[in-house]
């Protein structure tokens, strides 16, 4: 059963030709879009050989010939959207870093990291356009999809902290996120005995509260 994350990330491929899913895991997200015509084609990679096993088995169940790729990172591939998802900023900067160049025909890059979404979008700002944004919530979890174009940008600190369309919009699902840490950062600030990282904590209690209560 595919995740409420994983459909959502899944309609930001519709319209383009072949999808590449970095760190594909069991596979789910290219059957999806490509029976729901998202995509025409599909490539899963993964750096283990173990998931993709899982992940043919999954296609044979659909009988979809889906090419699999053992590769640590981007590999080289005619793809025009490639999706990375389920996994933290750092390792998905440390792949567009090594093997970005690999993406000849990129015209979508669709990125659903699981923490520190201000760290990404930083590395990102000056590289790419972020044409869309949603915030998911799933399983008890919230998470920001990035959709991205080749371009150039030059967003605010405030866009990176909050991400530009997410800032303008200002969600349901937003509001309810940014309330929630704002609640979690009240709990914890008086209790902090670095000064520094206590005013670090205050300024972004302060940055929320001007954000969701504006």
């Amino acid at each position: 059963m595919i995740s409420n994350r994983l459909k959502s990330i899944a309609k930001y491929t519709n319209g383009f030709d072949i999808l590449l899913d970095v760190g594909s895991d069991h596979g789910l997200l290219p059957i999806y879009a490509i029976e729901n015509h998202f995509v025409k084609d599909a490539i899963a990679s993964d750096i283990n050989e173990t998931p993709l096993i899982k992940a043919k088995e999954n296609f044979s169940k659909h009988n979809l010939d889906i090419k699999t790729i053992i590769f640590d990172g981007i590999p080289e591939s005619n793809s025009d959207v490639i999706v990375i998802a389920g996994m933290g900023s750092e390792l998905i900067i440390k792949i567009l870093d090594k093997t970005l160049n690999n993406a000849i025909n990129l015209k979508r890059l669709i990125l659903c990291p699981n923490t520190d979404y201000y760290l990404l979008r930083s590395y990102l700002n000056n590289k790419f356009i972020i044409v869309d944004e949603e915030v998911i919530y799933d399983k008890n979890h919230f998470y920001e999809v990035l959709i991205l174009e080749k371009g150039n940008s030059n967003y605010t600190d405030k866009e990176l902290y909050f991400g530009p369309i997410l800032l303008k919009n200002k969600s349901e699902l937003f509001i309810k996120k940014y309330k929630k840490i704002l609640d979690s950062y009240k709990s914890i600030v008086d209790g902090i005995t670095d000064k520094f990282k206590q005013d670090e904590i205050r300024n972004e209690i302060k940055m929320i509260e001007e954000v969701i209560y504006a």
